[in-house]
């Protein structure tokens, strides 16, 4: 029979395993391997200085208070909650990324 110290020491094993694997990732969360970082999206480099400035803000929001800013989810409002970021910037926004 397994031990409740055996099975957390088990556990222990495997979280470290699992922060091993995503060292270089975006973040631990799988769900989030499939979406795209701002900063490396094939477009950033067309974008104005306006659109780049807010990706660059997401990425920093990201960062340093967890949030989750991809290429893929970003929305209206929460790319509204970026400072500096109006309806230009996402008009922008839109025409590049095509949805």
């Amino acid at each position: 029979m397994i031990t409740r110290e055996e099975y957390n020491k088990a556990l222990d094993i495997v979280e470290a395993y699992h922060k091993q694997l995503f060292i270089d990732s975006v973040s631990g969360n799988l769900r989030d391997l499939a979406n795209t970082p701002v900063l490396k999206w094939d477009k950033f480099h067309e974008c104005s200085a306006r659109l780049r400035s807010a990706l660059i803000l997401a990425d920093y929001y990201n960062k340093e208070y967890g949030r989750n800013y991809f290429i893929e989810t970003i929305d209206r409002d929460s790319f509204r909650k970026i400072r500096n970021a109006g309806g230009k910037t996402w008009a922008e926004f839109v025409r590049l990324r095509g949805y």
